[in-house]
């Protein structure tokens, strides 16, 4: 019951994001809800994974889900492409986006390319060990920053005219968060900050194109 517990604690708090960006308006730099849910997360995930007291959270979380033994699920190495390569194949499917094609394919490259800066300056920064004590470059979930990037990306073009296009990237998004942490390889904090900075940085290339 204990493991169960905190495994739908933590889901919930990945599903929060899908609630506030889905309903996000794009007016402002930052919209308010994707402003909120980035640094919320940011905050949190290096809240678990730098202060002592909170970091024993996860290290509970990590015991608890890992207690029974079972065997990974890897489908989320190829599950966190789904929502990057989503928007522009919907395109072209007919679906209508905020930007035509090659506007949408430079936004996205710009989100990712500067989430990759930020991503690899903190996994090499600040060198936190795996769960499964394989690497030092645990901290931010890059899995999670891959799957909360398209899923924001999504929303920003489709979610409008297509709210369930956003549901359903943030639904897979919420997902590899989720298997990340079911299959050793991150803490709760590293998920967390991961899709902060997906939303975070899609967010900032919006607002300078």
């Amino acid at each position: 019951m204990k493991d169960q517990v905190y495994c739908w604690i933590f889901f919930a708090l990945l599903c929060f994001s899908t609630v506030t960006n889905v309903q996000a308006q794009d007016s402002l730099p930052c919209s308010p809800f994707s402003c909120v849910s980035s640094g919320m997360f940011v905050t949190a995930g290096s809240v678990l994974t730098f202060v002592p007291d909170a970091k024993a959270w996860t290290v509970d979380l990590r015991d608890a889900v890992q207690a029974d033994g079972h065997d990974k699920l890897m489908f989320d190495n190829y599950l966190q492409y789904l929502p990057a390569i989503s928007p522009p194949i919907l395109n072209v499917c007919g679906l209508h986006s905020k930007h035509n094609l090659r506007k949408m394919i430079v936004r996205e490259g710009a989100s990712y390319l500067l989430g990759a800066v930020l991503l690899n300056a903190a996994k090499y920064g600040f060198r936190v060990q795996r769960p499964d004590g394989t690497a030092f470059n645990s901290f931010p979930s890059g899995h999670t920053f891959t799957a909360f990037t398209g899923a924001e990306i999504l929303r920003r073009e489709y979610g409008k005219e297509y709210p369930w296009v956003a549901v359903a990237g943030y639904a897979v998004a919420t997902l590899v968060g989720t298997m990340r942490v079911y299959n050793n390889r991150h803490w709760a904090g590293d998920v967390l900050a991961g899709a902060g900075l997906g939303i975070f940085s899609v967010g900032v290339v919006y607002f300078l194109f």
